[in-house]
């Protein structure tokens, strides 16, 4: 099995029918490759004595009497996949290789890799490579010792976070109905539930809330499981957190869910004979805190969890696309920063107007009617609808995604090809040996006599090689003298891919450029540009906590007569009464006030501070950048907190601001993004 054959037989088992020709669209592929995808699950589903997909006299494609089997039957039969029989693509090697690495009790070995996922030497080398980088990223060292192996260093914390960050972002809608039929996910949860320990957690957990009558929603509950996987697999290779420094500490020790995490873990302690550390009872409390509940909780929709509704929002919108991240954290977290700039619009009236709401309609309307489904929940828990400018802003974004998706994909694709031979189809047996050498570049699709040119026209050739001359095809074509084919066929065919491939580059290169104007993430107007001034920006702060912070952000703007003393404390005031809301990215904090509370100006500040300090923030702390905002209308600020989040939600962007020397240094870099469209 494979992800295009896997993500088939889901989709069957969840829905009642699907055509071929639907799977064709979807994909983006002949109908040849749909219909030998559907032979392959059906070997499989037969060998496990499963029904099969069948096709009625309608062309309707379904699991013969799927009813009468319980679903628990085909998730048990995914699990039997393994790296052997299911073909991994390369984004879905190099996330389990990370999994693996991060996961790593001691050095790891290429050998120990290879024997693992089953791939060559010389791939697991390539793919290592690769790698390097991804975690240098994200701060971490991939370290190579000679004759030895490969390790991370990190602190036991990174390494933490960025599991639970693989997980999450790769993870399918486990919690919605207890089911996940994806290969890939279950070869993830191999690799990181070691002690085959999930399944108990979730029952632990399922324990406490029926004793405290504190009881966490699906998402949340989903989380906490995967939470709790990786810190029982990290205690049980010996793999300690040294230390809670967290200025927090004290908030969380009496927080309501310090017993319930205390509890929990030491019931976990005490089944798998792990030693329970307060460090680890006090971080799990903070992710508790972070969690959405259904009861025992008291939820506001100025509360850390938005952040969970946004993202079980992005997960369900992404999954029904077919949209994965894999080793993408940056795509997740635009995702979550374009969702979190949408949720601060509507929940504060102000308007974005989209240019483009006619087009979205015309060519989006199923992404259209999924966004609008899946944002129900959201709608629900903030009390307000989005605006349908808003909406159709959402659905531009993840159709650019899936845009540049295929467009990648055609970038790897071969071309399909026709075989026509006069002499019959025996004969073309002597074709289709000489032609293996060119399997890189081409894909047989059809072999047909010169006479059937229908038959051709519906396999989706794009070029025919022929035994005769074709003067009246409407098709590129090659005429070689004979089937067996000499080197100087085999380099006239060549150039003839060569020439339709550079072709279809070109006509990719034109659909990428017209993704990229449309894609409004792309669109930096200048108008936070515009707000800010050298007089506003302050750089390597030292403050001593996030009051402090804030009130630097707000120093700026009294001083350059843009709000009154009342709106400085007003900023302050917000927080203490909704909590850490205003970190609406990760490492940025964004405080505001009421424009009725002393807004004379509309005008920004931002503060670089020296030390990155905690607000409380669950998912984005901690925060370097505080930009305070003296906001008089939303009608006209909107432009600038759009360009605001488009720039700070991107971590490369974050980097960057990290090096800049001086304030005119912060100046120049906003601008240049402007004139880049970035």
């Amino acid at each position: 099995m494979n992800r295009r054959e896997n993500k088939i037989f889901s989709e069957l088992i969840w829905n009642d029918k699907s055509t071929v020709a639907a799977f064709k669209d979807k994909y983006n592929v002949q109908e040849r490759s749909i219909r030998l995808a559907i032979k392959s699950i059906n070997d499989d589903l037969m060998e496990a004595g499963l029904p099969t997909i069948f096709e009625n006299s309608e062309g309707e494609l379904s699991i013969e009497d799927k009813d009468q089997i319980a679903v628990k039957e085909f998730e048990k039969f995914i699990q039997n996949y393994n790296f052997y029989s299911y073909t991994m693509t390369k984004n879905e090697r190099h996330t389990i290789l990370a999994l693996i690495l991060l996961n790593g009790r001691e050095y790891i070995t290429v050998d120990m890799l290879k024997n693992e996922i089953g791939v060559s030497r010389n791939t697991i080398l390539n793919d290592l490579q690769e790698l390097k980088s991804w975690f240098e990223d994200r701060e971490m060292t991939l370290k190579a010792k000679p004759h030895v192996g490969y390790v991370i260093d990190a602190t036991e914390t990174q390494i933490r976070e960025n599991i639970l960050k693989l997980m999450e972002v790769n993870s399918e809608e486990y919690y919605q109905n207890g089911y996940t039929l994806n290969v890939y996910w279950w070869l993830l949860l191999k690799q990181l539930d070691t002690m085959n320990s999930f399944e108990n957690l979730k029952n632990i957990l399922l324990e406490e809330e029926e004793e405290t009558g504190v009881i966490l929603e699906d998402y949340s509950f989903y989380e906490a499981g995967i939470e709790l996987m990786i810190i029982l697999n990290r205690l049980d290779q010996g793999k300690y957190l040294i230390s809670f420094n967290d200025e927090l500490k004290e908030e969380i020790e009496i927080s309501s869910k310090y017993p319930f995490s205390k509890s929990v873990l030491n019931k976990i302690g005490r089944k798998y004979d792990v030693k329970i550390t307060e460090e680890e009872i006090l971080m799990f409390t903070k992710h508790l805190r972070g969690k959405r509940y259904l009861k025992g909780e008291r939820n506001s929709a100025t509360s850390l969890d938005i952040n969970v509704m946004i993202a079980e929002a992005i997960h369900l919108i992404s999954g029904q696309l077919g949209i994965d991240f894999y080793l993408d954290f940056g795509l997740y977290d635009l995702m979550v920063a374009h969702m979190k700039s949408a949720v601060y619009r509507v929940m504060n009236g102000e308007v974005l107007v989209n240019p483009f709401k006619d087009e979205i309609i015309n060519d989006y309307p199923e992404i259209l009617q999924i966004v609008h489904k899946e944002l129900e929940n959201l709608e629900n828990f903030i009390g307000k609808k989005f605006r349908e400018d808003e909406v159709m802003f959402l659905v531009l974004y993840f159709a650019s995604v899936i845009e540049k998706e295929k467009i990648q994909s055609n970038k790897n694709k071969k071309i399909p090809v026709a075989l026509v031979c006069a002499t019959g189809r025996g004969t073309v047996q002597f074709m289709l040996a000489k032609l293996k050498i060119l399997e890189n570049i081409i894909d047989i699709v059809s072999v047909s006599s010169h006479h059937n040119m229908n038959e051709i026209e519906q396999s989706g050739a794009r070029m025919i090689i022929s035994t005769i001359p074709l003067p009246n095809s409407k098709l590129p074509n090659v005429a070689v003298r004979s089937p067996m084919l000499d080197d100087q066929d085999i380099l006239t065919i060549q150039q003839k891919v060569f020439e339709l491939k550079e072709k279809e580059q070109e006509e990719i290169e034109e659909q990428e450029n017209r993704v990229i104007k449309q894609n409004p993430q792309k669109d930096i107007q200048g108008a936070f540009y515009n707000l800010l001034s050298k007089e506003r920006i302050e750089m390597d702060y030292p403050a001593k906590d996030w009051e402090d912070a804030i009130r630097c952000a707000g120093k700026l703007l009294y001083d350059t007569n843009t709000v009154t003393e009342q709106y400085v404390e007003e900023m302050v005031s917000s927080v203490k009464k909704h909590g850490p809301y205003i970190v609406v990215c990760k490492g940025m904090a964004l405080p505001h006030a009421d424009c009725s509370k002393g807004a004379i100006k509309e005008a920004a500040s931002l503060v670089r501070l020296k030390t990155p300090i905690e607000f409380g923030s669950v998912y984005n702390d901690p925060v370097r950048y505080v930009i305070g905002m003296s906001i008089k209308s939303a009608e006209s600020i909107n432009q600038a907190i759009y360009d605001m989040m488009k720039i700070f939600g991107d971590e490369n962007n974050m980097n960057k601001f990290d090096s800049l020397p001086d304030e005119q240094a912060v100046l120049d870099m906003i601008n240049s993004f402007q004139k880049q469209k970035i």
